[in-house]
């Protein structure tokens, strides 16, 4: 499912922002991308992006693997993933697969922007409320 979905994405961004992706160098990043049982969301994300963004895996890390399904906001706060971002300067797009709270894809703009990366955007492909 995810990479159907990722496929269609990439399709509307290649086609409604073409313009913006020739005028940067873009990589793209997953947060905690890291294979479960030789799966990872997030990587099949970045994979479907490949011809328009240039993907780095394994790069945006979350030291705490608490599991946030069915936790409330206030759980999620008090216990923050602490991701580390590795990759230094560079134009990225965060990738996430699902969205609930928005609070790991600040966490994730937080710690790329304190190793020097810039931040263009982010993607999510799914909203756990949807």
């Amino acid at each position: 499912m995810f990479s159907l979905l990722a496929k269609k994405a990439n399709v509307h961004f290649l086609t409604t922002h073409q313009e913006f992706f020739k005028q940067y160098i873009v990589h793209g990043v997953g947060i905690d991308d890291n294979p479960k049982k030789g799966y990872s969301h997030t990587g099949v994300i970045l994979h479907a992006f490949r011809n328009i963004i240039t993907p780095i895996y394994g790069e945006l890390q979350a030291k705490n693997k608490v599991k946030y399904a069915g936790k409330s906001l206030e759980f999620r706060q008090k216990n923050p993933r602490g991701l580390v971002y590795k990759s230094g300067n560079k134009n990225l797009v965060i990738f996430d697969d699902i969205v609930t709270t928005g609070l790991s894809m600040l966490e994730a703009k937080k710690a790329i922007e304190k190793d020097g990366g810039n931040v263009l955007f982010g993607v999510v492909l799914s909203d756990a409320k949807g």
